[in-house]
């Protein structure tokens, strides 16, 4: 168990920044306004390097890390913890889907953390890419070496890391220019009344729960987010639906799909009536002696993933199977439908 970190100002134990501007630093610019008020927890370039990428926002819009504070802004973003030394390599069974001089393709399973600062750090992903690919550590940022896309601690599935800078830029490049298609299975509760449709809401900020996120209107700092879903399979109490992200916000499936009403099996930081409702489907099932799944995160697998090889320059497609807790989902959804 990881010891209690010490309280840092504006952040909470999340990880997650909160700092409005205060009429004496208007003006300043961001990075260097992060660097005061964050010192010596952060150095100003961990956190230039997360206004650059668009992880910390201005009034819910990423910004240049020149850019000038004014009195009143809201500054936020996801930081996580402050690490004492960068990542060590240690050794962990990785599936690991494709591997080339440039690339190295993970089926990630559930609960894996990607990289450290989130209150976690040891025991993540880029601590068992170092110890198979310690030429990682020299690769893009050092915090999360090679890192250049993420997936929620309990999302499985397909996911890329660069072995090279140069491909690292290519790939972080092509996540800005929206060239990489990702899509996701999700097991939803309910169905959907279309069989495929856009969801197009901005996401921001949960009013009240910050870790979190919500539909909220650009005026009130909601980002531009745009999904596509299509139904597979109608079972009932739950449908398998393919959903496609356009843009890369956090939870931005989970959230898209909890606002329509029939959001993720499992997943217990949204919709938590359709959440009590799966509870009593499954207790109903073990008092009738039937099989009951074990499922213990939410229903949602990374499927696929096709980009532009940064060293070839052809479009090359990834995949990873459904692991074994959704195929047993859905094979006792099958049953009762």
């Amino acid at each position: 168990m990881n010891p209690p970190r010490p309280a840092i100002p504006y952040v909470d134990e999340a990880g997650h920044l909160r700092l409005e501007v205060d009429p004496t630093d208007a003006g300043a610019r961001v990075d260097r306004l992060l660097g005061r008020a964050l010192a010596p927890h952060f150095s100003r370039s961990f956190l230039s390097a997360l206004v650059e990428e668009g992880a910390i926002l201005v009034d819910g819009r990423p910004v240049a890390v020149s850019y000038r504070v004014n009195p009143g802004q809201l500054v936020e973003g996801e930081v996580g913890s402050p690490a004492s030394s960068l990542p060590r390599p240690e050794p962990m069974d990785l599936d690991l889907v494709h591997v080339d001089e440039t690339l190295i393709v993970v089926d990630k399973p559930a609960g894996l953390v990607i990289h450290p600062g989130t209150g976690q750090t040891t025991g993540t992903l880029v601590n068992g890419l170092l110890a198979s690919f310690p030429e990682l550590s020299a690769v893009g940022r050092a915090d999360r070496p090679g890192i250049v896309h993420r997936l929620d601690r309990d999302t499985t599935g397909v996911m890329v890391v660069a072995r090279t800078n140069e491909a690292a830029r290519s790939l972080v490049g092509q996540f800005k220019s929206k060239t990489v298609q990702k899509e996701y299975t999700a097991v939803v509760w309910g169905e959907p009344p279309f069989d495929n449709d856009w969801i197009d809401l901005p996401l921001g900020s949960h009013p009240t729960r910050p870790a979190l996120r919500a539909v909220r209107p650009e005026a009130e700092g909601g980002q531009p987010s745009s999904t596509f879903y299509s139904v597979e399979r109608r079972l009932g109490v739950m449908s398998v639906v393919a959903a496609q992200p356009r843009t890369g916000r956090t939870h931005q499936i989970r959230v898209h799909l909890e606002h329509l009403g029939f959001p993720i099996v499992g997943d217990e930081s949204y919709g938590q009536r359709a959440q009590a409702a799966y509870a009593r489907w499954i207790e109903a099932r073990r008092l009738a002696g039937r099989r009951v799944p074990v499922l213990s995160r939410q229903a949602l697998h990374a499927r696929r993933i096709t980009l532009q090889h940064p060293a070839s320059g052809e479009r090359v497609r990834f995949e990873a199977p459904l692991p074994k807790d959704l195929l047993d989902l859905l094979a006792c959804a099958e049953e009762s439908a």
